[in-house]
């Protein structure tokens, strides 16, 4: 039998390889104009070496649990959610980080209340565990306000921005688009934002999907890294995505492309300081039963793999 050249065996590894990819199955999770926006708007969906399944959720608490569920392999979420559900047992971890501007706590148009110091005694709605709740609580710490004299609203977030125009709560903490759609909309104003308050975003992907779809997860990975860089170079072009995906005004949409930043940030130490200031915050403030370590569940060398 003839002997196979190193450059032969090469190419047979290569195409088992490809094969294994072409015959995987990812299964991601999303948020409307999130992750599957920028890559389409991009072009990074093109020639998938796998099938991509989405499944759409309305914010990060459904999808973390469709992932503790085995429903979805990959999902895009902040900081702040992860932190609660590994607390609660969610076996993933975030593998690809971004800096993300978006959240924001706001008052209605008219409002006495100017500063967060302001917010003492009143209520704010927000939803539990969630990047706004992280938000209103390291902007009261800064503030000075004991959290306990806040009354927290916990509601969905499209929901909080109606209740807030209705009068029924005196702020809300949320993030985008929220955030742009009521100031552009409803005249809201922002008392303090994520430019101040650093947040992560993540993709984050299930232990199990991290051991199974290693290949598949780092070629997502890659394409939604170069996609984001895309982004930031092309904020118009991604806003026009947005609003057509969101139904929502171009105007309103940039202001959210804008707002976010969503820079990729591969520095380790400095995501994993971020992730555990808000484990630790979550702790402090009773939203987890225990300390966590934010690398036990934060690991960005797949998705930093050439």
């Amino acid at each position: 039998m003839k002997a196979f050249t190193r450059s032969t065996l090469g190419l047979i590894t290569a195409l088992l390889s490809t094969s294994t990819l072409a015959a995987g199955t990812l299964a991601v999770g999303d948020q409307r104009g999130n992750a599957r926006a920028i890559l389409e708007a991009a072009g990074e969906l093109k020639h998938t070496p796998y099938i991509l399944e989405w499944h759409e959720f309305a914010n990060a608490a459904p999808l973390l649990e469709a992932m503790r569920a085995g429903s979805i392999d990959a999902g895009s979420v902040g900081d702040a959610p992860l932190t609660f559900a590994v607390a609660a047992g969610l076996d993933a971890k975030g593998i690809l980080a971004t800096r993300y501007a978006g959240n924001a706590l706001i008052v209605k148009k008219g409002s006495a209340i100017h500063r967060v110091e302001e917010l003492r005694g009143k209520r704010i709605a927000t939803v539990k565990g969630s990047s706004g709740h992280n938000l209103a609580l390291q902007a009261l710490k800064r503030a000075g306000v004991d959290p306990a004299s806040v009354s927290f609203v916990f509601t969905t977030p499209a929901e909080a921005t109606l209740v807030l125009d209705q009068g029924g709560v005196d702020a809300v903490s949320t993030w985008e688009p929220y955030v742009s759609f009521a100031t552009s909309q409803s005249g809201a104003q922002i008392i303090a934002d994520g430019r101040d308050y650093p947040a992560i975003n993540y993709l984050i992907a299930s232990n199990s999907a991290i051991v199974s779809k290693r290949a598949e997860l780092v070629d997502f990975s890659q394409r939604l890294t170069r996609a984001r860089a895309w982004g930031e170079q092309h904020p118009e072009a991604y806003a026009a995505s947005i609003s057509k995906l969101l139904r929502i005004p171009q105007a309103v949409a940039l202001l959210k492309v804008k707002r976010e930043v969503n820079s990729i940030d591969d520095n380790s130490p400095e995501v994993l300081k971020v992730q555990q200031n808000t484990a630790d915050l979550y702790v402090k403030n009773g939203l987890i039963p225990k300390p966590l370590s934010a690398a036990a569940f934060v690991d960005l060398s797949l998705s930093q793999r050439k």
